[in-house]
């Protein structure tokens, strides 16, 4: 994987001093989810921010939780060290450290916890104060001084009060730091291809970006639902620069509560989607293709997104025929998306990774087909000496491409059928097939 040289600032704090908030005050957007509920980010979150000619890359990571919520034996608990890990590598990979801390709670063990570790740490620590509203609460900012010999900056990540400040003196600190490691690139620069990763829950989307990757930057854990926001990593794969967005699970709108964080994940889901190029659908080998699937995979094609099929953990069949069999059954039930490529996977295993990675360049390429004129009028001519039917078209061009799409002028008295474009739509594909991307042929 190649690698940019540009220095990172992590933003480190327990559950709910407002982090995601001041992330997307500092990144200039609505990238982390905000909620009063402690622990909504799990993941670590990346932006590219610029400020006065200083760039460099954002990340938000989940709250640094005490002891006692690391210990138990709730079914919480992996995933609670899980996000523990997560932060550590955070910290690991940052030049600089923002401290967040919430002015409503002056003495707070957790905090201190924490600060205990950032003494130690070889890393330059920014002390954040957010919350600090109003000037009588900027005034009594030095109580927070017991935390360490951090500079201090009072901020109101809601408001963004002082926030420019803070990026002054994020500036200043990362001048002062030497280049002490590269890292891979984030959000904001252009890309080849902006990949998403997309699926019901725990079908191993995050499993499979990190064995794409080859480091753990997604939470990877069994409890369904893990991954809440899009993550994104960059990625090179035969010359090409990819984005890979792994996403939170999708599940049915109607078992989304309108204000919960699984209804913004999903938002934000869809989001990704539509930024995307191409999207891998994932799912379990062990499970059939459900109805929710089919309509991720309608969904993918009427925005005209290039799509691949990941059949995953296959390293859990024995079956011989499985592969055969699914094939067959998928064929049946995938007959709206005939040109859809399949692969089977195993993301724990890296079976087969190469080959999905090697579809995903193949149908990006598709997206970008334009077919000759020449090619595309023996097309028409062939199409109609075999069906009658498209006698009322006069004339087929192609109008644009990612994906491609076709203007068929068509003698009002005998407008054709959808089947029969649908017939065209096939013709057009017996010379070139663009697997993996939907045509769409507009009537004029």
């Amino acid at each position: 994987m190649e690698k940019e040289n540009l220095k990172t600032v992590a933003l480190i704090g327990r559950p709910n001093v407002g982090k995601s908030t001041l992330f997307n005050r500092l990144a200039g957007k609505r990238i982390a989810i905000e909620t009063p509920i402690p622990g909504t980010t799990r993941d670590r979150l990346f932006a590219r921010v610029n400020w006065q000619g200083t760039e460099f890359d954002l990340i938000d990571v989940a709250g640094v939780e005490s002891p006692r919520h690391t210990s138990g034996q709730s079914d919480k608990t992996e995933l609670s060290l899980l996000t523990q890990q997560n932060i550590e590598a955070a910290q690991a990979e940052a030049d600089l450290i923002l401290f967040v801390v919430d002015w409503t709670e002056v003495d707070n063990d957790a905090d201190k916890r924490i600060a205990r570790v950032l003494r130690k740490s070889e890393k330059p620590v920014i002390l954040v104060v957010n919350k600090a509203d109003n000037i009588g609460r900027q005034d009594k900012i030095d109580t927070f001084a017991r935390l360490g010999s951090f500079p201090i900056v009072p901020v109101s990540a809601i408001s963004g009060s002082n926030s420019g400040d803070l990026l002054d003196e994020i500036a200043k600190k990362l001048a002062a730091t030497p280049d002490s490691h590269t890292r891979c690139g984030s959000e904001g620069e252009k890309v080849d291809i902006n990949l998403a990763i997309i699926g019901r829950p725990n079908v191993g989307k995050s499993t499979l970006l990190n064995s794409i990757i080859g480091a753990k930057r997604a939470i990877v854990s069994d409890v369904p639902g893990t991954t809440r926001d899009v993550v994104d990593v960059i990625f090179f794969h035969k010359n090409k620069k990819l984005m890979i967005a792994d996403t939170a699970g999708i599940r049915r709108p109607g078992k989304l509560g309108r204000d919960t964080i699984e209804s913004y994940s999903f938002l934000r889901t869809e989001q990704s989607l539509r930024k995307s190029d191409v999207a891998v659908l994932v799912i379990d080998a062990k499970e059939e293709l459900v109805a929710l699937d089919a309509n991720i995979l309608g969904k993918a094609k009427e925005w005209g997104k290039g799509i691949v099929l990941a059949v995953n953990k296959i390293d859990q069949i024995s079956d011989e025929d499985f592969v055969a069999r699914t094939l067959s059954a998928l064929k049946i039930k995938l007959n709206f998306v005939p040109w859809l490529p399949v692969v089977f996977v195993s993301a724990q295993d890296e079976t087969n990774l190469k080959k999905l990675l090697d579809l995903v360049v193949v149908t990006d390429m598709n997206r970008r087909t334009l077919i000759p004129q020449p090619d595309l009028d023996e097309i028409l001519t062939d199409a109609k000496n075999s069906n009658f039917q498209l006698e009322g078209i006069k004339s087929l061009s192609q109008k644009s491409t990612t994906p491609p799409v076709f203007e068929a002028k068509v003698s009002h008295k005998k407008t054709p059928h959808y089947t029969q474009i649908r017939y065209l739509e096939n013709r057009i594909r017996d010379t070139y097939p663009m697997n993996g991307t939907p045509i769409f042929i507009d009537l004029i």
